[in-house]
């Protein structure tokens, strides 16, 4: 009798411990690959396909890099690469993006793009995962987001891809700036139901890139700043669908103009037909908002400062409605 319990609570165990969530991203730390280059990759030389490294491509003309033990064509290896002094997160390889050219053109940007193992799922909400860590750069910028494709996508005669809107973004406050260890970009998005690529990158142009200004050299030996930013590793990327998604809603926040915490901000990007309205304590509407990144700095819409107190929001998407208050301290 207490055998057979045992057998069956082990059976119970097994089963819920082999309840995993699906990785979506082929060979996420770029560990899976035949050879290594070992350097800088040239002008159109796809090295994810010349190192068959699984999962992993170029999706356009200019060349991202992937820094590996054991080159056959360079003589550099991580951490010593031409890039900069890194380890990998995890295992011995990492890939690696410019971002603006000084010598070739403002807007030159390299990608990495994924084969995902499968496609993702109608509606479901994934949050998108992955590294990145500052090499030589001379300015750290926040503007590295993701853009989903149908089917590969590559265009061998194009330099960036600037021309296109990502489907999700990093963080306006998230800059990169370690170049000692790795700093973790999480994006969420909702799925239409046909992505099978990722590709990873910078989709903002030079005139639109956000530039961190502590401690950027502006000089670039007489050439601006947005005309090269620098170079960034990636590893470790990552696709989990999310269960049981709710959006990040904040219930305080401090517009004292002291540059911290000074915006009510709810990021409800991969939400359709968003409204969002506030109150104050007795009903009256202070605010309102129809955009899918709701900003609210702490006055009504006709621009007069509202007093420290609990205010409640009302925010409707999809026929999903949230409620709740927020608490204004200046």
């Amino acid at each position: 009798m207490y055998k057979t319990f045992y057998i069956f609570l082990f059976f119970i165990l097994f089963c819920c411990e082999a309840k995993t969530q699906t990785e979506y991203i082929t060979n996420g730390s770029f560990e899976q690959i035949d050879s290594c280059y070992g350097n800088y990759a040239p002008i159109g030389l796809d090295v994810f396909e010349w190192s068959g490294c699984k999962g992993w491509s170029n999706p356009i003309k200019s060349s991202s890099d992937l820094w590996c033990y054991g080159g056959k064509i360079g003589v550099f290896s991580p951490p010593a690469n031409p890039s900069g002094y890194q380890f990998a997160r995890t295992g011995n390889n990492f890939a690696g993006i410019l971002i603006g050219s000084g010598t070739f053109n403002a807007n030159y940007r390299e990608y990495v793009q994924n084969n995902l193992q499968q496609p993702l799922k109608l509606n479901k909400i994934y949050n998108i995962e992955f590294y990145l860590s500052d090499a030589v750069i001379p300015c750290a910028t926040n503007q590295y987001g993701v853009k989903f494709f149908n089917t590969k996508y590559n265009n061998s005669t194009t330099y960036w891809l600037t021309n296109l809107i990502p489907d999700a973004i990093n963080g306006k406050s998230n800059f990169i700036t370690d170049t000692l260890g790795w700093q973790k970009v999480s994006l969420q998005y909702k799925a239409n139901g046909t992505e099978n690529y990722i590709v990873i990158g910078c989709f903002a142009d030079s005139l639109n890139l956000t530039i961190e200004p502590n401690g950027c050299d502006t000089s670039g030996n007489g050439v601006p700043y947005v005309f090269g930013v620098g170079n960034v590793f990636i590893d470790d990327v990552s696709i989990i669908e999310i269960e049981n998604y709710s959006p990040i809603i904040p219930n305080v926040f401090t517009p004292n103009n002291d540059n911290a915490n000074d915006v009510w901000l709810c990021d409800l990007t991969n939400y359709k037909d968003v409204s969002c309205i506030i109150y104050n304590r007795w009903g009256i509407k202070v605010f309102e908002s129809k955009t899918n990144i709701i900003q609210w700095d702490g006055r009504t819409t006709s621009g007069i400062s509202c007093l420290d107190d609990v205010y409640f929001y009302i925010i409707e998407t999809e026929g999903e409605k949230y409620k709740g208050h927020i608490q204004l301290i200046r």
